[in-house]
């Protein structure tokens, strides 16, 4: 984590990455489309040129073309394109500090967590990041995530790049901390005024109890763990904290590559080939008619 800061260096940014631009400016985060498995995050920074495998890109000629839009290489030979940056491009295109959470499973969270524009979120097991600014959108503008990381480097680098992309300070705030010691404390989120929680964390249940007060009447909490183990434990610990008619979600996603068949009448074919069947026979018939009379 550390090593990955000195190599990296993030830009201030001149607005939040949820802004809706409809143009690219100098300073500006773009997510470069390769193609469905291949995408990177580029802040802008004019006289500078990306290289990869599709060829050089100035970034001068990225300054002042609309999102979406795409971008020929230096040579002419192949393009990219240039979106605007989203949690879900962001999700596909981050550094890995950690195994992540992914699309599929970061949409049912949001969605269970009831999260709305105004909402404060407290997170504990930021990692690099991903489930972090899907929370930073659902939240918007007035609401708030409080996101804690056990791991220092991973802290550092999560604040760094909260920062560079325009959602701290504001409504992220990324600590350092251990949120499942029993002596935590949540400095700076009052009791009762959380609306929901969520923990992707080794102990989820060490860390139940101390959240529990923070969540308002009806607020929701979150755990993802992906042992079984860790949901019985889990589980056990809910009631005693005051948490009612627990749910354990499994999400799976199945992709279909869909293809276009070549264009063929099965009936005709099997009409022609039945046609050309009963020619046969009736050839092979009168064959052997033949071959009778000449016998006579």
């Amino acid at each position: 984590g550390a090593q990955l800061l000195r190599r990296r260096r993030l830009l201030p940014p001149s607005s939040s990455m949820f802004d809706h631009s409809e143009t690219i400016a100098g300073g500006a985060l773009v997510i470069i489309y390769e193609d469905h498995k291949h995408m990177s995050a580029l802040r802008v920074e004019p006289g500078k040129t990306l290289n990869n495998r599709f060829g050089a890109f100035r970034h001068n000629d990225m300054v002042g073309r609309r999102y979406g839009a795409q971008l020929l290489s230096l040579d002419g030979r192949k393009y990219v394109y240039l979106l605007r940056p989203t949690p879900e491009l962001w999700t596909a295109s981050l550094s890995h500090r950690t195994q992540i959470l992914y699309i599929a499973d970061i949409s049912m969270i949001c969605l269970q967590l009831e999260l709305g524009p105004g909402a404060v979120v407290v997170e504990a097991g930021t990692g690099s990041g991903s489930l972090s600014h899907a929370l930073a959108r659902a939240v918007g503008p007035t609401g708030r995530l409080h996101t804690y990381e056990f791991n220092a480097a991973r802290a550092t680098a999560a604040q760094a790049e909260f920062a560079s992309n325009g959602l701290s300070p504001g409504r992220v705030i990324c600590q350092h901390g251990d949120v499942c010691q029993p002596e935590w404390k949540y400095d700076g989120v009052p009791e009762g005024g959380v609306d929901a929680a969520f923990f992707d964390l080794p102990n989820p249940w060490l860390a139940v109890p101390l959240a529990a007060p923070l969540l308002r009447a009806g607020g929701r909490l979150c755990t993802f763990s992906p042992c079984i183990e860790q949901v019985e434990r889990t589980l056990a610990v809910l009631a005693a904290a005051g948490f009612t008619r627990p749910e354990v979600v499994e999400v799976l996603v199945r992709t279909h590559e869909v293809r276009a068949a070549p264009r063929t009448d099965a009936i005709a074919e099997a009409a022609a080939t039945a046609r050309a069947a009963r020619l046969s026979a009736a050839a092979a018939a009168e064959g052997a008619d033949a071959d009778a009379d000449a016998a006579e």
